[in-house]
């Protein structure tokens, strides 16, 4: 490419940024401003000058776009897959604001036209990433720090967070005001995929301020580094090193190779499963008795993504309690799909996916799996089966005010084991007895797996702890599993996890004691605030007591709970604590007194 050309794409660049930002912000303030939720039709917003205006600077936009795109191919360049998306994006978003204006389209029409202007506001903010990378790369500087992975990826969760809070807190996303606090902890509960709520998800906020929560929860699920480096890799960018190496920590992988494919694998299953999801609760739900029929496509999506995302936030007023739902085990049994295809974790699928690529192109697979999914597999499978047992027979012994049937009690049982780190509900936890609540802390506490959408400390690293212990009571050198003796770093980093996590758990509950002297001086009121501090940390949801009866202080615990539960503990203690390369010099060994 020659400094011409540069030139005359820089020029192009340059408005096409401008246009695409500014049909963000017009969506952006009709949305929150403009009195959608109880003002005009669709078909009179279309009338209005505002949005004119906004089909105005989009039908600019995709005029610059579409110059780039034959500049490109005079100059007989590849236009590249995002400036084909984005012509594609521009004459589908000029077409919808023509017919809308005409009134020659149903009132359908104005949703797909701020939609879509939304996205060619994203499409500049690609364009500004990609224009910084390329500068990066030009001048090779030397002098930028290198944040960690887990300050990058602590960073824009809050960014996230304060952000949607802002979006929260204007007219257009609630039908009643909510305090900063409330909307703080709502939106830290979405990012996190906690599912702790503060306030009726389903009555408070409009149609706008759903959307932000489900985009929390989405975002939250797959990280946000993930879904922007998919992006990059969606325009036809390479991740450098420093990328590969950023996504391998967070998502737990050793390789830097497979995180393009790993990514990929995210974005795929994700939507994929969600989609499925989506569709068989539509079919239950249509014509449902109970189940509000408006806008049923959405409280489909809704649920879909809430539950494989294991965020547990539902748009029914008592959670999955409500008496529509409580009784419909078919509805039940897609949610706990969803939740625990969520909590295996992507690096299983991607092997799997990998697997079955390779034995239909004829291409021959290792006999064995990977130690990690064979764990996985192994290791979920028993917390299932054990903990649906436990419970089951807890809650058929112990007293308690909880009163069902035997079959009931067995499949609510597995309900809360496979919900372990969702936090949907069928019945009241608070009315089972402390030791049901105390063993479903420790299931709460356990969690889901690596490189999933659940939380806690994962089942595989509490299972190499108990391992561990195992191996030292049998005098056993190493620990072996699946044919394979295990890092000493990795079981290491398994104990500190535990040990890190148990002592913040039992210093935050102390902590809440001290912040609700209301709740603590109840009747099992360490319990409660145990419980709802766990459920914090674990980012699972569930809870025995109301946190929108808390103190606005301890709120604002519970939400640096929520969010230090979703980056790890361990990863989160890397923030403060520099490692120290190995040094090749050893002290000579000693031995202390232990019993």
């Amino acid at each position: 490419m020659n400094i011409q050309h540069e030139r005359q794409y820089r020029a192009l660049e340059l408005p096409e940024i401008i246009t695409g930002l500014l049909a963000m912000l017009i969506v952006l303030w009709e949305a929150c401003f403009a009195g959608l939720a109880n003002g005009p039709t669709e078909q009179e917003m279309f009338e209005k000058e505002l949005h004119l205006l906004l089909g105005g600077v989009v039908w600019l936009n995709s005029l610059i776009v579409l110059l780039h795109f034959i500049t490109k191919l005079l100059h007989r360049e590849h236009p590249g897959r995002f400036l084909i998306w984005q012509l594609l994006t521009g004459i589908v978003a000029s077409l919808v604001f023509w017919g809308g204006i005409q009134q020659a389209l149903p009132e359908l029409a104005f949703l797909v036209s701020m939609m879509l202007s939304f996205i060619i506001g994203i499409y500049s903010f690609i364009t500004i990433r990609v224009l910084a990378l390329a500068r990066q790369r030009q001048t090779r500087t030397r002098n930028k720090s290198h944040w960690s992975p887990a300050v990058v990826f602590f960073t824009w969760m809050i960014s996230f967070v304060l952000i949607s809070t802002l979006l929260l807190l204007t007219p257009g996303a609630t039908h009643k005001p909510i305090s900063f606090t409330d909307a703080f902890f709502t939106c830290a509960s979405a990012i996190s995929i906690t599912g702790l709520t503060c306030v009726d998800v389903a009555s408070t906020f409009t149609a706008l301020g759903k959307v932000v929560l489900l985009a929390d929860i989405q975002i939250g699920a797959m990280g946000v580094m993930t879904f922007s480096y998919f992006v990059l890799l969606m325009v036809g960018k390479q991740l450098a090193v420093r990328d590969r190496v950023a996504i391998s920590s967070l998502l737990d992988q050793r390789g830097t190779n497979i995180i393009p494919s790993l990514i990929k694998a995210v974005i795929f299953i994700t939507f994929s499963v969600e989609a499925i999801g989506a569709v068989l609760l539509y079919m239950l739900w249509n014509g449902a008795p109970g189940v509000p029929q408006e806008h049923l496509w959405f409280r489909a999506l809704f649920h879909a993504i809430s539950a494989f995302c294991n965020a547990g936030i539902s748009l029914f007023p008592q959670n999955m309690a409500e008496a529509c739902v409580a009784d419909d085990k078919l509805v039940q049994g897609v949610m706990m799909l969803l939740t625990l295809a969520g909590t295996l974790g992507f690096s299983v699928y991607l092997e799997a996916l990998t697997r079955l690529r390779n034995k239909l192109t004829g291409k021959r697979n290792p006999v064995r799996w990977s130690t990690h999914s064979w764990l996985v597999v192994r290791v979920t499978l028993i917390v299932m089966l054990t903990g649906a047992v436990a419970l089951s027979i807890l809650g058929a012994l112990e007293p308690s005010n909880h009163s069902q049937s035997a079959d009931f009690n067995m499949w609510e049982s597995l309900w809360n084991t496979i919900g372990r780190s969702a936090g949907f509900t069928i019945t009241d936890i608070s009315s089972y007895g402390p030791v049901y609540q105390l063993f479903l802390c420790l299931l709460m506490f356990v969690g889901g797996n690596p490189a999933g959408t659940g939380g806690g400390v994962f089942a595989p690293v509490f299972a190499l702890c108990i391992l561990e212990v195992l191996r030292v009571l049998r005098g056993q050198q190493d620990l072996e599993l699946h044919g394979r003796r295990i890092a000493r770093n990795t079981v290491e980093r398994a104990m500190a996890t535990v040990v890190l996590s148990t002592f913040w758990i039992a210093a935050s509950t102390m902590l809440l004691l001290l912040f609700e002297p209301g709740i603590s001086q109840s009747d099992n009121g360490t319990i409660k605030l145990l419980f709802l501090e766990i459920s914090a940390y674990t980012t699972t949801g569930f809870s025995i007591c109301n946190p929108g009866e808390l103190t606005n202080l301890s709120k604002l615990f519970i939400c640096a709970n929520m969010l230090f539960g979703r980056v790890g503990m361990f990863t989160f203690m890397l923030i403060f604590i520099k490692q120290k390369d190995p040094s090749p010099l050893r002290y000579p060994e000693t031995r202390l007194p232990l019993t």
